[in-house]
């Protein structure tokens, strides 16, 4: 059975919000042709397919199956329905409304013009397989099994690590695990998942080995103790060739958009002087008091 999805607000109308935003009276947005193919009729409104086809992909429902057709023919209904009551009782004329509907179609229409240059731009296999390279450069020769005591303090960490320098890790480890932030053993990891810190201290170690100086990141402070270190062997660049083609997809989207802000000419208007003043106002500023007579 095809669970039907409760209604969301924004995430299918930043699907089709480009679609929906524009409508006016009994009528879909302009850039949908009267000729199009009719998925439905609300209330006398004719619903195009194009709109159905839009929430399946959202969906990922098979049209073709009637039990999904179903399912997304009575959200798209929903969705025409809320429309309607929006339009009849005209709350668009209210300013925080027509911001929200407006800041969706944008959102909507954003995505959508990403995803078009993702359709439309071509990527040689040469492209791909040079990036696959790097990959797999990045990902490095072997695969590590470790364990780590992450700790807040550098002081708990230096302790740690100074006792694992004559003892059994797994003593230190049991002995420190529940004052750590963190207490975790993991296994075939390569150094490209790990932050580059950890990725360089775990590089120096050789199997068995503790770091003798705790490792500083983000999250705190690492001591590391490396097991088993086993060959990596990546996978072959037809396995990875669809992956590898959505980042260089991603990574090429991104550089448009880049240049696109690069060559905006952007002028933010500075706020009026009132909310400046306002702003400025200690909180606890008492109004002048009345001189006495």
């Amino acid at each position: 059975m095809i669970a039907r999805h409760p209604i969301r607000f924004p995430a299918f109308f930043l699907a089709v919000a480009t679609i929906l935003a524009a409508c006016s009276g009994g009528e879909r947005n302009a850039a949908l042709p009267s000729s199009l193919p009719i998925a439905e009729t609300v209330n006398g409104e004719r619903v195009p397919q194009v709109l159905l086809d839009a929430l399946a992909r959202e969906r990922k429902l098979d049209l073709a199956i009637a039990e999904q057709r179903a399912a997304a023919i009575s959200e798209l209904t929903d969705y025409i329905l809320l429309d309607q009551v929006s339009r009849a009782e005209d709350y668009a004329k209210d300013p925080q409304f027509a911001a929200q509907v407006e800041l969706n179609r944008l959102q909507g229409n954003a995505n959508a013009t990403m995803s078009r240059f993702r359709s439309t731009t071509q990527v040689d296999d040469s492209v791909l397989q040079t990036e696959y390279r790097q990959q797999i450069a990045k990902a490095g020769r072997s695969e590590y099994d470790f364990r780590q005591l992450l700790f807040a303090s550098e002081d708990d960490a230096l302790k740690a690590a100074g006792e694992a320098m004559s003892q059994p890790f797994a003593q230190v480890f049991e002995r420190w695990r529940t004052q750590a932030l963190q207490a975790r053993a993991y296994q075939r990891v390569r150094l490209n998942q790990l932050p580059p810190a950890l990725a360089t201290a775990l590089a120096a170690l050789k199997s068995g080995e503790t770091s003798k100086v705790p490792v500083h990141t983000e999250y705190g402070w690492h001591v590391l103790n490396v097991g088993a270190i086993s060959p990596f062997v990546p996978p072959t660049f037809e396995q990875l060739k669809d992956s590898i083609r959505e980042t260089v997809l991603n990574q090429l989207s991104q550089q448009r958009l880049k240049k696109l802000r690069d060559s905006a000419t952007v002028v933010a208007e500075t706020p009026a002087a009132a909310v400046v003043e306002a702003a400025a106002k200690p909180a606890d500023a008492k109004p002048a008091e009345k001189p006495a007579n």
